[in-house]
């Protein structure tokens, strides 16, 4: 092979390994996860305007005894799979999130109460994560955060999630191990549940 065309190779593979690296980076590399474990679970949840001063049930009035939002997911500690999180907005013409990235998850327990049964050495899940947001035709980026908490037998469960129409690298709630709910996903606000108790259904803590 001639130095010419050596060159030329040299070149192609150069530009090969900086397109992977400019691809896989911000998946792996500047993702953070801390703690063990999984949390499962779901339910209604009440949707609140973004300042937090109305909240709606599904019928479109003001009411604290039935939902604007529904959740499901299964989300791991450590980031391994899966991880799957849908949420979804039966106010706003049908909206939902899909969780595509897990780019966030820190698990600790808060010292408020314990989650057991069944035996998990966390009662907090506070993560971030990007995926898609969608009426079913039209579909953007988006990013969640959330805090799901789960304080045992005998006590009701507790989440909050914000979406926004920006998708986020990361933030690091390893090193402060976050005990608010977080505000940290970019852009403009597509969907708040505020902290509360689920209205039905139960976040689960697993080892």
């Amino acid at each position: 092979m001639t130095h010419t065309k050596q060159s030329a190779w040299f070149k192609s593979g150069v530009r090969v390994l900086v397109i992977l690296v400019l691809l896989v980076v911000p998946a792996s590399l500047l993702a953070w996860f801390c703690g063990t474990g999984r949390m499962t679970g779901g339910g209604k949840l009440l949707q609140c305007t973004s300042d937090g001063s109305i909240c709606v049930d599904v019928t479109g009035a003001t009411s604290p005894t039935s939902a604007g939002v529904t959740n499901g997911y299964e989300l791991h500690c450590d980031g391994s799979d899966p991880n799957n999180l849908q949420i979804n907005d039966h106010l706003s013409s049908s909206f939902h999130f899909h969780l595509e990235i897990l780019m966030t998850a820190s698990c600790f327990d808060d010292g408020l109460a314990s989650p057991n049964p069944p035996a998990a050495g966390f009662d907090v899940f506070v993560g971030q994560g990007n995926g898609t947001w969608s009426d079913g035709s039209t579909s953007i980026p988006a990013c969640a955060e959330w805090y799901f908490v789960d304080h045992g037998s005998g006590h009701a469960s507790s989440s909050y999630i914000r979406i926004t129409d920006t998708p986020s690298t990361t933030t690091d709630f390893c090193s402060t191990q976050q005990t608010t709910p977080p505000h940290t996903c970019l852009g403009t606000q597509l969907l708040l549940v505020p902290f509360a108790p689920l209205l039905s259904g139960q976040n689960q803590a697993h080892k």
